[in-house]
C-alpha cells in the first residue's frame, strides 16, 4: 500500500475516531450536566419544602402559645379584649395547619391531620367554654377548664404531634434525596459504563494507527485519578491524596530548609445542626466550610477533608512560628460567620490543633497523629480555641480519657449528688428557696467540688446525663420541702444546643411528680451567647409550662443588656464577684446598686449571690435587693441536712415573731451561725 493512502487511511481513520469521541464525550458531559442540574433542583425543592414546614411548625406552636396566654387572661382577668386577641389568632393557627398538611406527604399529612388538628380542635373547643364562662362572669368555672387534665393533655398532644410533624419531614426529605442520589448513581454508572465500552471499542480498533489515541486516554486517565483522590461532596482532597501531598510537601521542606504546620480542624456545634435539619443542610454546610476554607488558604496550599466534620490544611512557610498560629485564628473567624441555606440561617465554629515539621514530627504520620493530639486538647479547653503540640499532651490525654471514664462510672452509680444553698428574703429573713448544687462523694477523694469535674464533663459530653441525674435526685429530696419553696439548678451553655434539653427536664418533673412551677432554670451569659436562637427555644418550652427562668451572673458578660430586652427572664442573679468587692471598690457597689433599680424598673427580682458578711447584707437590704445567698446564711448542704436546716430557719422566724410582738428591736437572727464557719 502506497504511503499516500496510508496516511488517508490513517488520516480518515482519525477523524472518524475523533468524530465518535467528540459525539461521545458531548453526550458523557450533557448527561453528567442534564444530572447535575436535576440533582441541583431537587436539592433546592426539598431544602425550601423543609424551611417552609419548620416555619410552619414553629407558627403553630407560636400560635398556640398566644391563644393559651389569651385565654387564660381572659379566664384571670375578665376582659372582654383578651376574647378579641384570642379570635385573632384562630386563623393564625388555622392558616399554619393547613400549610403544614398541604407541604407534607400523604402519609405525615394524615397522622398530623389526625393528631395535631384534632388536638387543636379539642383545645379550641375547651378554650371556647373557657370563654364562654368568662362572658356569663364565671371566671372560676373558665380557669378550672383552662388548669383541668384535658386541656393539658390536648396541650400536650399538639406540641408533640408538630415535634413529631417537623421530624417526619426531615425523614421524608432525607428520603427523597436518597431517592435522587440513587437515581443519579444509576445515571453516572450507566454513562460511565457506556463511556468505558466505548473506549474499549475505539481503542481495539483504531490503537494501531492513533497515536494521538493514546494520549487522549493517558488524559482521561489522569481525570479520573483526580476524581478518585478528591472528596465528592466537597472537592476537597481526601486522604490518599493528603498524604500524597504532604509527602511531597515535606520533601520540599528538607529540600529548602523550611517548615511547614499540618492544621487539623473540627467544626463546632455540626452534630446538632446536622440532626436538627437532616443530612441535606448539613451536606451545604460542608461544601460551605470548603469554600471559606479556600479564602483563608494560599494558592496552592493544601486542604483535604479528612472525614466526617474535620478537615486539614498545611501551610508551607520560612521560620516564623506565628503563621500557623494566626492561619488557625483566621480560619475560626471565617467558619464562624453564619451561613444562609434558602431563608435557613445555622451557625457553626472551629477548633484547631497543629503540629510542625520538623520539629515535632519527622515523617508524615506522626505529624498527623500529634496534630490531632494537639486538636483533642483543644476541644478539651474551650470550643473556638487553638492549639500547638506539645511533648505534655500525650499524658494529659491518657489521663483525661482515665477521668472521663471515672465520671461516667460515678454519675451512673450515683457518687455524683444534689447539695442545697438556701435562698433568703433579706426583708424578712425568711427561707425562700434553694439553689441546686453538686458535689462528687469520691470514694478515695473524698467531696469533690464542682469546679474539678464539671469542666471535664462539658468537654467529654456528660454534662447532659450529669445535669439530669442531679436533677433527678434534687427533685426527689425537694418533695419533702414545704410546697412554696422552688429550687433553682444551672443549666451549661453545651446544653442549650441540645434539642432535647426541654423535653429531658420535663421528663424528670414528670417521673418524680415534682411541679414545674417550683423549678427553676438559670442560664448564664456565656450559654446565650454560644446560641441565641437555640436559647430563645428552650426558655419558651420551658416557661409554656411553668418553669422560671434566671439570668445567672448578670454583668459579667458584654450583652447582659441586650438579653434582658429580648428574652423574658424571671430573675436576675448578681454576680459574686460584685458582691465580694462591695466595700473594697465603689464601682461594684455602684454596678450592684444599678443592677437592682433595672430589675426594679423591669419587675424582675434580684438575687445576690455570695453573700458572706452582715455588712454586705445591710447594704444590700438597704439598696432594696429581696433576695441573697451565701456562707452568711449556710454553706451548701446536703438532701440528708435539710430537714435540720428548715428547722434552723423555723426557729428563727419564730423568734423574731415573737420579738416583734414583744416590741423589741434587734437585728435579725443569723439562721445557721456554724454555717459561715464551716467554709
Amino acid at each position: 500500500m502506497h504511503s499516500g493512502s496510508i496516511v488517508k487511511q490513517a488520516t480518515a481513520t482519525a477523524r472518524r475516531a475523533a468524530l465518535i469521541a467528540l459525539l461521545g464525550a458531548a453526550a458523557v458531559v450533557g448527561a453528567f450536566l442534564a444530572e447535575r442540574a436535576y440533582f441541583q433542583e431537587q436539592i433546592r425543592t426539598a431544602t425550601e419544602r423543609l424551611v417552609k414546614a419548620n416555619r410552619a411548625a414553629d407558627l403553630i406552636l407560636l400560635a398556640d402559645e398566644r391563644l393559651t396566654m389569651s385565654a387564660n387572661m381572659a379566664a384571670a382577668t375578665g376582659e372582654k379584649r383578651w376574647i378579641d386577641r384570642y379570635e385573632a389568632e384562630i386563623p393564625v393557627i388555622s392558616g399554619a395547619i393547613m400549610e403544614a398538611v398541604a407541604l407534607a406527604p400523604p402519609p405525615v399529612a394524615d397522622r398530623f391531620d389526625a393528631e395535631t388538628r384534632a388536638a387543636n380542635d379539642r383545645l379550641l373547643l375547651l378554650e371556647r367554654q373557657s370563654l364562654a364562662a368568662v362572658e356569663r362572669g364565671d371566671t372560676d368555672r373558665a380557669r378550672a377548664i383552662l388548669d383541668g387534665p384535658a386541656y393539658a393533655a390536648n396541650k400536650r398532644i399538639l406540641s408533640a404531634g408538630t415535634n413529631r410533624f417537623v421530624n417526619s419531614m426531615i425523614a421524608a426529605i432525607d428520603e427523597e434525596r436518597a431517592a435522587v442520589q440513587r437515581h443519579a448513581a444509576i445515571i453516572v454508572s450507566l454513562v460511565l459504563l457506556l463511556s468505558l465500552s466505548g473506549a474499549a471499542i475505539l481503542w481495539r480498533l483504531f490503537n494501531a494507527t492513533l497515536a494521538d489515541s493514546e494520549t487522549a486516554l493517558l488524559e482521561a486517565e489522569q481525570k479520573i485519578q483526580t476524581l478518585a483522590t478528591n472528596d465528592i461532596l466537597t472537592g476537597l482532597a481526601n486522604r490518599s491524596s493528603l498524604r500524597e501531598g504532604l509527602d511531597a510537601a515535606i520533601g520540599r521542606a528538607d529540600r529548602g530548609g523550611t517548615k511547614l504546620a499540618l492544621l487539623m480542624i473540627d467544626l463546632d456545634r455540626f452534630k446538632p445542626i446536622n440532626d436538627r435539619h437532616g443530612h441535606l443542610i448539613g451536606d451545604l454546610v460542608l461544601k460551605t466550610v470548603a469554600q471559606r476554607m479556600s479564602r483563608i488558604l494560599r494558592r496552592g496550599e493544601i486542604r483535604a477533608r479528612y472525614g466526617g466534620d474535620e478537615f486539614v490544611a498545611v501551610i508551607e512557610y520560612a521560620a516564623d512560628d506565628t503563621v500557623p498560629r494566626t492561619v488557625s485564628r483566621r480560619l475560626i473567624e471565617e467558619l464562624s460567620e453564619p451561613m444562609d441555606f434558602e431563608g435557613l440561617s445555622v451557625q457553626i465554629g472551629a477548633s484547631v490543633g497543629f503540629a510542625v515539621y520538623p520539629s515535632d514530627a519527622r515523617n508524615e504520620e506522626d505529624l498527623i497523629r500529634k496534630a490531632d493530639i494537639a486538636l483533642f486538647r483543644a476541644k478539651q479547653d474551650g470550643r473556638g480555641t487553638v492549639r500547638m503540640y506539645d511533648s505534655t499532651m500525650v499524658a494529659d490525654i491518657d489521663a483525661w480519657a482515665k477521668a472521663e471514664d471515672e465520671l461516667r462510672d460515678a454519675i451512673i452509680a450515683g457518687e455524683i449528688v444534689p447539695y442545697f444553698q438556701p435562698l433568703i428574703d433579706l426583708g424578712s429573713g425568711e427561707l425562700r428557696g434553694f439553689e441546686v448544687l453538686s458535689r462528687w462523694q469520691h470514694p478515695t477523694r473524698g467531696l469533690v467540688q464542682p469546679a474539678d469535674f464539671i469542666p471535664l464533663a462539658e468537654s467529654s459530653g456528660q454534662i447532659g446525663p450529669l445535669s439530669m441525674s442531679i436533677l433527678r435526685s434534687a427533685c426527689e429530696a425537694a418533695l419533702t420541702l414545704p410546697n412554696e419553696l422552688p429550687i433553682a439548678i444551672n443549666i451549661a451553655p453545651q446544653q442549650i444546643q441540645d434539642e432535647w434539653l426541654a423535653p429531658g427536664i420535663l421528663a424528670v418533673l414528670n417521673e418524680t411528680g415534682f411541679p414545674p412551677s417550683r423549678l427553676e432554670v438559670e442560664l448564664t451569659e456565656h450559654a446565650l451567647v454560644a446560641d441565641l436562637a437555640s436559647a430563645k427555644r428552650v426558655i419558651s418550652s420551658l416557661k409554656s409550662v411553668g418553669i422560671k427562668i434566671a439570668l445567672d451572673d448578670f454583668g459579667t458578660g458584654y450583652s447582659s443588656l441586650c438579653y434582658l430586652s429580648e428574652l423574658p427572664f424571671d430573675k436576675i442573679k448578681i454576680d459574686r464577684s460584685f458582691i465580694k468587692r462591695l466595700h473594697e471598690r465603689e464601682e461594684s457597689a455602684k454596678i450592684v446598686n444599678a443592677i437592682v433599680g433595672l430589675g426594679r424598673s423591669l419587675g424582675v427580682p434580684t438575687i445576690a449571690e455570695g453573700v458572706e458578711t452582715e455588712r454586705e447584707a445591710a447594704f444590700l437590704r438597704e439598696i432594696g435587693c429581696p433576695v441573697a445567698q451565701g456562707f452568711l446564711y449556710s454553706t451548701p448542704v446536703p438532701a440528708s441536712e435539710l430537714p435540720k436546716l428548715l428547722a434552723s430557719f423555723s426557729i428563727a422566724t419564730e423568734k423574731r415573731a415573737v420579738a416583734q410582738r414583744g416590741g423589741e428591736s434587734r437585728r435579725a437572727l443569723r439562721p445557721v451561725a456554724s454555717a459561715a464557719s464551716a467554709r
